[in-house]
């Protein structure tokens, strides 16, 4: 586990965009309502409070090791407590992480050569281990684990199909029942589809209320959205929200696009507070990354509350190293298998030759502008090695070196070009530099990481995100390996350039 989950960056930071009161159509500032946590994309977030910890899954996708748990004790600095997934299981969507007599879980849909089905892992404490996954065999996606006032357990899907769950909570035990069919979207909406998706259901008080998910996760700028139903049985009926929606971006001018997927939590104070994620306005190669909001009970229905914010202003990180991160890899099976993550010390078994059949090793960042730098060295005749800006297979950026000259990786083409230092690629050992400033990628290399060499290649990248290239995913900065042998990797840094 130590090899595999390394430290993430710690961090969070204010977002500030403008939200529009719907009653007046004067903005307001969100900076004082919003805090983005974490670092780089998070998408569906599920959170639960124990005692006086929180514990927060986001889906994973193609990422191994996947479910990563974080924790934390004051909803706006976290890190990672465990990885529920150590081993590829397909493509891991939307999860629901819980608690039940002290037992944690995580319920989470998957597509792979199993097909699409949902399965569920356990834990009796939430740093693990974890068990092997369970396959409840059940198609549809998002499922929440829901407790009814009998204690009943049952698994509500984002159809509105509710099915009885085990006094365990790892089978299936009955016949759905639909018991929601979402709030109907007005046409002139600008969405994406209907896309009922995300309940969440939260007790506070005499009501259960439920959050749905509606709009479409990417697609225009206003399409995603949260809406509200209450009812005092978690079968229903349900009573939409007066207001509906709850909680969506009115506007292309705010800085927040696409806001949906909303978790509420509660703290043992009693206040509440929601999970959701969204684009970043001209950042979308960020992926959704994870805001927070409070809420407050009005005239028996949870509302945003406006003002400023009951916690503490967070901070972000400026420079980073390699003991920082939850490092991931896309599709490898296991990621002990191809990576030994140390302290100071990286090593990467090459594979193939370039990103698009050797998956790179993959950090996260929510910056702007950043640079990765590093001391790779070259322990095979054959062995190449770069930094990448890495989306998935298919679409893929950067720079690197082998003992002949520099290589462009883009898109699964390798060019080459010669070094100024060539006496550094023969003896294998190169300090390379890859800078994103605001989408806009260059590089450069150095014998002895004083002098630096600008590699005669670069890119603009603002296109690569979810709404043109499809995936769900993000643009990542990683370091490749590729041909023969091993790559060892030391001095990482990951400096954030926007502090």
């Amino acid at each position: 586990m130590k090899n595999i989950l390394a430290l993430f960056i710690s961090s969070a930071i204010i977002a500030s965009c403008p939200l529009w009161k719907a009653s007046a159509g004067e903005p307001i500032d969100e900076s004082l309502t919003t805090v983005r946590i974490l670092e780089g994309d998070n998408s569906d977030p599920s959170i639960v409070r124990h005692g006086s910890e929180y514990y927060l899954v986001h889906s994973s996708f193609v990422y191994t090791p996947g479910l990563v748990v974080y924790k934390s004790a004051n909803l706006v600095d976290w890190t990672p407590c465990s990885v529920a997934l150590n081993e590829f299981t397909g493509d891991v969507w939307a999860p629901d992480i819980t608690v039940v007599d002290g037992r944690f879980y995580i319920y989470f849909p998957t597509l792979g050569d199993h097909g699409k089905t949902s399965m569920v892992t356990w834990a009796d404490d939430p740093s693990g281990p974890w068990s092997k996954p369970v396959d409840l065999h059940v198609g549809g996606i998002d499922p929440e684990h829901v407790v009814d006032a009998d204690g009943r357990r049952y698994l509500l899907m984002s159809s509105g199909d509710m099915y009885p769950l085990s006094a365990d909570g790892c089978s299936i035990v009955g016949e759905p029942v639909n018991v929601y069919r979402g709030w109907e979207i007005p046409d002139e909406y600008d969405i994406e589809s209907i896309s009922m998706e995300g309940l969440n259901i939260k007790k506070v008080g005499e009501y259960y209320y439920l959050f749905a998910a509606e709009g479409g996760t990417a697609g225009p700028p206003t399409s995603h959205m949260v809406v509200e139903a209450r009812s005092k049985s978690v079968l229903g009926p349900w009573e939409n929200a007066p207001f509906n929606p709850l909680l969506r971006t009115q506007s292309r001018d705010e800085t927040w696009w696409s806001k949906g997927h909303g978790s509420v939590v509660d703290t043992e104070d009693g206040r509440l507070f929601m999970i959701f994620h969204a684009y970043e306005n001209g950042y979308q190669t960020l992926g959704r990354q994870t805001l927070l909001r409070e809420l407050e009970l009005k005239d028996g229905w949870l509302r945003l509350k406006e003002g400023a914010i009951s916690l503490p202003a967070p901070a972000r990180q400026k420079v980073a190293t390699a003991s920082d991160f939850v490092w991931q890899t896309c599709r490898e099976h296991n990621i002990s298998e191809r990576f030994y993550i140390g302290q100071d010390t990286l090593r990467l078994v090459p594979k193939g030759v370039s990103p698009a059949e050797g998956s790179p090793l993959l950090a996260r960042t929510s910056a702007h502008r950043y640079e990765v730098e590093a001391c790779l060295r070259l322990k095979g005749g054959k062995s190449s090695a770069g930094f990448v800006d890495y989306y998935d297979e298919r679409y893929h950026f950067g720079f690197g070196f082998d003992r002949d000259g520099l290589l462009r990786y883009r898109r699964g083409q390798v060019s080459r070009a010669a070094s100024k230092c060539p006496e550094a690629n023969r003896e294998g050992c190169t300090w390379l530099r890859m800078r994103n400033d605001a989408n806009v990628l260059t590089a450069w290399y150095s014998a002895d990481g004083r002098t630096w060499h600008k590699f005669p290649w670069g890119f603009d990248v603002s296109g690569v995100h979810h709404n043109t290239v499809y995936g769900f995913l993000f643009l990542r900065p990683g370091i490749y390996a590729g041909g023969e042998g091993e790559v060892e990797v030391t001095d990482f840094k990951l400096t954030n350039l926007d502090l």
